[in-house]
């Protein structure tokens, strides 16, 4: 593994971690951590189409409300438990990571475990590992799909 590979992957562990963390405590997570992941703009794709973004004042905030609704409908867990690393260039790599978002639906009391890859871009530029973009699946078919929502 070189480098630029072992700071994918730290970088990735931390925000598995700091996720997992965000989700069992929205209020005080380490959101400067979980922002910290993210490059200063960034765009997301999916099912529902392209969104662009910015990594403004207002973005920890989006952040952590994000964990308070993933909490709200039963989130128990989420973390990252497989990630492979694809090199593209010297400054660029593709990181495929493996989601699981465990839960405890309130209405019922069953437990389940969504499982998910979310695709990722990640730059070097200035030494460190930023998220650029990704490419996620239908979240909220499968928080449907789930009774969660």
């Amino acid at each position: 593994m070189n480098t630029r590979e072992g700071q994918a992957q730290a970088l990735f562990r931390s925000y598995s971690r700091n996720s997992n963390a965000a989700l069992l405590a929205p209020d005080s997570a380490d959101i400067d951590a979980l922002t910290g992941v993210f490059a200063d703009h960034f765009v997301g794709a999916g099912p529902a189409g392209v969104m662009g973004g910015t990594k403004d004042s207002s973005f920890p905030d989006i952040l952590r409300q994000g964990f308070r609704n993933y909490r709200a409908i039963g989130g128990t867990r989420f973390e990252i438990i497989a990630l492979d690393v694809e090199m593209l260039d010297d400054a660029n790599a593709m990181v495929r990571a493996d989601w699981e978002f465990d839960y405890l639906r309130s209405h019922d009391g069953a437990k389940g475990t969504i499982a998910f890859r979310n695709i990722y871009f990640v730059n070097f530029a200035g030494g460190e590992a930023k998220i650029f973009a990704w490419i996620t699946p239908d979240e909220a078919q499968a928080m449907k799909d789930h009774g969660l929502i």
